[in-house]
């Protein structure tokens, strides 16, 4: 049913006269006498009857006219919901995180849609990659953040890669290696690691720098970034991680970095994930935007502080 000839019709209940409606519609008075012929014959009843001084409802134009000041008010409703979607300040979206970029994008994300989109729906869920990836595949969250390395191949999947930086081991202040210019890479796994979980691309990249499995040197993993800190700070831990998520206890001495010889050069392939050939919405977009700039910012951050490592 044409929208147009609703309110045609509409424009007539008001006003009960040809004259009246029709400039109210802005359509000539044979026009809107055409629109609502056309619209009692769709219907297959008369809505009108014409008399001396205009027109009257009849009882099937008294039905009509109360459900299409329904559906016209649901139509603007419509527009206008679609709109705020379209400028991202309404609808709803679900974002995933792995540990890391749950540790590092949570915050600016939240202060964000918290401060320009506080109409917006916002669903949270964390994970590791495998379990994302599921969430994913299984639309339950329209894009996730964290570790890419292994989806690059995958044609159903659009994969944006994130700025990234080098990996390292960190330890307490007062550990025993911490007072070392360098480490040999043997030595190190003489300690317990921790780490967050890592993917299968992770571990091997690990394997292959220590040319051994080490698996029994983890004795500690967790879904949380910020556990690692708190292992490393109170125990004989060695943990490994993104400089970021440390920064506070390295600059206040807490913890420092493992110097390994020969240096190990891994970084991780953060990047954000969503499902090839979908639309986002703009909120999503929003957030991808931003996740860029905040990893940007890291990346700068820490090429700037290369030459005097956080040492």
């Amino acid at each position: 049913m044409d929208i147009r000839k609703l309110r045609h019709a509409l424009g007539l209940v008001e006003h009960l006269s040809f004259s009246r409606a029709s400039i109210e519609v802005n359509l000539s008075q044979p026009a809107l006498s055409r629109s609502i012929q056309a619209l009692e014959a769709e219907l297959g009843v008369p809505l009108f009857d014409r008399v001396s001084t205009g027109v009257e409802l009849t009882p099937y134009g008294e039905v009509f006219a109360e459900r299409a000041r329904r559906i016209l008010a649901e139509t603007n409703e419509l527009h206008r919901d679609i709109e705020l979607v379209r400028r991202g300040e309404s609808g709803e979206i679900s974002l995933g995180f792995g540990p890391t970029a749950a540790a590092l994008l949570k915050g600016p994300l939240l202060a964000h849609f918290a401060s320009t989109r506080p109409q917006l729906r916002l669903t949270l869920k964390g994970g590791t990659y495998e379990e994302l990836l599921r969430l994913l595949l299984d639309e339950r969250i329209d894009v996730f953040f964290g570790d890419a390395a292994l989806l690059s191949y995958r044609h159903d999947l659009l994969v944006d890669s994130l700025p990234s930086w080098p990996s390292a081991f960190f330890c307490a202040s007062t550990h025993p290696l911490a007072a070392k210019s360098s480490v040999q890479a043997n030595e190190m796994l003489e300690y317990p690691l921790g780490c967050i979980k890592l993917s299968a691309w992770a571990m091997a990249d690990l394997e292959a720098y220590f040319e051994r499995s080490i698996e029994m040197a983890i004795c500690f993993q967790t879904d949380n970034a910020h556990d690692l800190e708190t292992m490393a700070l109170r125990g004989q831990q060695v943990v490994f991680g993104s400089r970021p998520l440390f920064w506070q206890s390295l600059q206040a001495g807490q913890l420092r970095e493992i110097i390994l010889s020969p240096p190990l050069h891994r970084r991780a392939r953060f990047g954000s994930v969503s499902l090839a050939g979908r639309t986002l919405a703009p909120s999503v977009q929003s957030a991808k935007v931003l996740a860029h700039d905040v990893f940007s910012g890291y990346a700068e951050q820490l090429a700037a502080m290369e030459p005097d490592t956080a040492r």
